[in-house]
Formats: C-alpha cells, sequence, structure tokens
C-alpha cells in the first residue's frame, strides 16, 4: 500500500511544494516530520520558486470595517457580493475582548477592531477609543501574538503599522528568493504632548513606538519643524512607505492639506538629550495651485513611491504621485506629479436625471494594492472602481452599510495574500510577569470555545487530497 511517509525527503518536498498554498499550510500539523520538512526556509524557498515560474496571481481582498457597528467586519473579493465576516469568523481565531474600564460597552462576542495592516498582516485592538491591548496576527494561517500593553492610555490617537516583508527577491539570469526569518515589525502611536489641547497648534507631540526587536514600548516627544493641530489629523491607519508612515490631514482641517512622516526606526536620541528624541521626521504639501483636499494616501507599487487622492466640493478626482529627490530640514524636496484626473459631476447629473436626487458626497476607501490606478470610491451607499489613468468608472457592489457620513477612522484595508504567508510568532512577552496581558484580553481560548476537526481526522484529509493530486 502507498505511503507518503515512506517517500525520502527530498521527494516529499517536491511533492508538497506543488499543491496549493493552503493544503501546504495545513500539512504541518500532520506530523513532526511534516512540520519540520513544510517549515524548513528551503521548502519555503522552492515553494515561492515554484509560484514565481508558473507566475501564480497574488491574491487580494478588501477588509471593511462597519462605522456605525465596528465589529461586523465584512470582506470583498474583487467586486463580487461581500458577506459579513461575521458568518466567515474570519477573526473568532483572536482570544476574546474586552473594552477598558474607561467604555461602559460591553463588547464581549464581537469581532475585534481591525486598525492596521501590512501585506497580509493584520493590527488589530479591543477598542477603538482608549485603545490599549493590541494584536498582530495572520488571518489566514491564523496564528496571532499579543503585544504588552503601551505605557499610557488615551482616548483618541493615531496608530500606525509597519513590517519588514518576509521575503524578498533579486532578480539576475533566474529569481532569488531570500527568506527574512527574523523580519521585525513597529506599532506607533501618535498623540498630543498634552491631552486635551488637541485643538491648540503645537510644534511638539508624543510618540509611542512598538518594537518587535526590544519587545518593549518607548515613550518620547517628537519635535516638529512645523506646528500643527493634532485633531487636524485624519483619525486614520498610517500608510508604510519605503521604511517610513505616513498620516494626513482631515478635510475639515484649518491649517492646510498636508502629509507628516514618521520613521520608527530612526531615533537618535543622544542627538537632543532628554526626552525629546530625534525621530526622522518630515511634512509633504498637497500641490501648489491645487484646490482641494486630501482623502486619501497610499503607496505605488511599481514606482515605489507616495501617492495621493485630492478631492474638491465639484466632484472633481486627481492623483498624484510624488517624486521623492531628497529632503532638507525635515521637509520634502520632491515634487507632486499628476497621474490622472476626472470628475463625478456627470454621475451627479445622471442619477439627478434619474432619480431625481442630488448626491455628490463621496469618499475614497482604498487604492487597489495590486493596480495602483485603480481607486475604491463610495458614493450613494454603493462602491465604485476608477482607473484613474482611464478616467472610467464600474460599480463594484453595495455594501451594508454607508461609509460617507462617517468621518472618523479608516474603513477600507487591502490585505494581500503572498505566495507564501507570513508567520507569526509567538513572542515571550506574552507571558512575561513584567508585560502579562490582563484576563479577557490575551488569554487563550479554552478548548471548549472552539471546535475544531479531530487531528486524525484533518491528517486523514489531507493525505488524501495529496494523493489525488500525484495520481
Amino acid at each position: 500500500m502507498f505511503n507518503l511517509d515512506d517517500l525520502p525527503d527530498f521527494l516529499l518536498v517536491e511533492i508538497l511544494c506543488r499543491i496549493p498554498q493552503k493544503s501546504a499550510v495545513q500539512c504541518m500539523c500532520v506530523s513532526k516530520r511534516w512540520y519540520g520538512l513544510v517549515s524548513d526556509p528551503y521548502f519555503v524557498g522552492r515553494f515561492l520558486r515554484l509560484r514565481s515560474d508558473n507566475q501564480v496571481p497574488i491574491y487580494t481582498y478588501f477588509l471593511f470595517t462597519n462605522p456605525k457597528k465596528k465589529r461586523k467586519l465584512f470582506f470583498s473579493d474583487w467586486g463580487k457580493e461581500p458577506k459579513r465576516s461575521s458568518d466567515l469568523s474570519l477573526l473568532s481565531f483572536l482570544p476574546p475582548f474586552q473594552e477598558p474600564p474607561a467604555v461602559s460597552v460591553n463588547t464581549r462576542g464581537g469581532e475585534p477592531i481591525v486598525v492596521g495592516e501590512y501585506n497580509d498582516l493584520l493590527l488589530c485592538c479591543a477598542t477603538t477609543w482608549f485603545q490599549r491591548y493590541y494584536y498582530i496576527c495572520n488571518p489566514y494561517t491564523k496564528q496571532w501574538d499579543a503585544l504588552p500593553p503601551p505605557p499610557q492610555c488615551y482616548k483618541s490617537i493615531r496608530v500606525g503599522f509597519i513590517c519588514d516583508p518576509y521575503y524578498n527577491t533579486t532578480s539576475t539570469t533566474s529569481t532569488i528568493f531570500q527568506l527574512n526569518a527574523e523580519y521585525r515589525y513597529s506599532v506607533v502611536r501618535l498623540l498630543p504632548e498634552f491631552p486635551g489641547l488637541e485643538n491648540s497648534s503645537s510644534s511638539q507631540f508624543k510618540a509611542q513606538i512598538f518594537s518587535s526587536e526590544t519587545g518593549k514600548w518607548t515613550e518620547s516627544v517628537v519635535l516638529s519643524p512645523r506646528s500643527f493641530r493634532f485633531d487636524n489629523l485624519a483619525c486614520n491607519a498610517g500608510v508604510a512607505c519605503n521604511g517610513m508612515l505616513y498620516w494626513w490631514s482631515a478635510a475639515h482641517a484649518d491649517d492646510g492639506s498636508f502629509i507628516i512622516g514618521l520613521d520608527p526606526y530612526s531615533n537618535n536620541s543622544s542627538s537632543t538629550g532628554g526626552d525629546h528624541n530625534k525621530y526622522y521626521l518630515r511634512f509633504i504639501d498637497k500641490p501648489e495651485n491645487e484646490d482641494g483636499y486630501i482623502d486619501l494616501v497610499g503607496v505605488c507599487n511599481r514606482e515605489g513611491c507616495l501617492r495621493m487622492c485630492l478631492l474638491d466640493s465639484y466632484g472633481n478626482i486627481s492623483v498624484f504621485d510624488f517624486k521623492d529627490d531628497q529632503v532638507v530640514d525635515s521637509a520634502a524636496a520632491g515634487k507632486w506629479c499628476l497621474v490622472g484626473e476626472t470628475s463625478m459631476y456627470p454621475l451627479f447629473l445622471e442619477k439627478l436625471t434619474r432619480e431625481g436626487r442630488w448626491v455628490d458626497k463621496f469618499m475614497g476607501l482604498a487604492f487597489d494594492p495590486i493596480n495602483k490606478d485603480k481607486i475604491y470610491l463610495e458614493w450613494d451607499q454603493h462602491i465604485f472602481v476608477l482607473d484613474i489613468r482611464l478616467g472610467l468608472f464600474w460599480e463594484g457592489w453595495e455594501p451594508p452599510c454607508s461609509f460617507s457620513p462617517i468621518l472618523v477612522g479608516r474603513v477600507a484595508f487591502p490585505v494581500v495574500l503572498q505566495w507564501w504567508p507570513t508567520p507569526v510568532t509567538r513572542h515571550k512577552w506574552t507571558s512575561s510577569s513584567s508585560n502579562r496581558v490582563p484576563e479577557g484580553h490575551g488569554g487563550p481560548r479554552t478548548r471548549s470555545s472552539t471546535r475544531k476537526r479531530p487531528r486524525s481526522q484533518n491528517r486523514r484529509f489531507l493525505i488524501a487530497e495529496i494523493k489525488m493530486k500525484i495520481r
């Protein structure tokens, strides 16, 4: 009788690296031997090489949060009808969440709140306000890690998540994959220097930064070359681009439209002394002689540069790429280059003619993570896809909620499933006495709280699937 366990390691590896990604990941649960083979860097490199040679497309989906019911997540796959994740239990593998005592809302039984993303990793939090307990997770592999709580808890902050890629590619005569098993990540929280004075202009603010390299939070006062009102920063998750995190001003900002960037790895406290740490900080103003406000910021993968979407009250949409030349005195010395522009005004008129309604409120949700020329917009409780270079609109789907009236928080998170999922390692800080996560925030689930298929049944299912593919 044919038995896969009788095969030598090199042959078993060649078989396993040719099955679908989901099945390959599940093979780590079959036995210790299979776990060792699949988790080995050689197997991952071989798996990536085959995906590259076969030009397997990278799968992408959008994770949306319901602004009125933060814990009701739903997602959409390239314009298909979205399904609520409450039915799919997208993040049900995470431990139970509970609001801090300052918030008298019982949130047990709901989904965690997504506050940031990087490729296939998500940064989740227990609450919208008074954020304190964070999790890094990969919803594909259901691996997660609880972070120790930050030094202090504030009602309103600006958060960002940045991470090194799990693997890099170098192209010579053939593509070579280099794994970064010890990849680092950081969670950045921006907050006003003095709570309660968010509406006052200041040239200083605080930054609380968690580093996976140290396993600790640090809090510093950051000096800004320009004064601005902290509450004029949009309550959005920061966008990571070229090793920096960027936030942008809100539509109601009275001190101009701008983008602020911070490099969480550039701390040089020796240059300033005291509590004022020298982080690399930059300001980027919107293009000169351009009306409108900054509605959306993303990354252009082809150029590796920052991309911005400007909207105005007349329905005009303009998209710019920032060509970064150099930085002088923390001010960006690059320039904005127009990618494309169009107008939604014809759609406004069409709706007025057809339905007798004038609807001119719309907002940008996200740039497409693969094709950055595509922008996802919400208008009249429908999501539209815009190709900015072609100036073409087409209707995507109708979400279960409307986003336009909600101006607080980011609602769309593009998730890019890599050829091999980014692993999430459970670190010691989750169980250390100094950084212990309180019960109800990071405690492990009991076995009775989740229903799993018996391991022996999983093993038989996987082996049967692999034998069918061999035949």
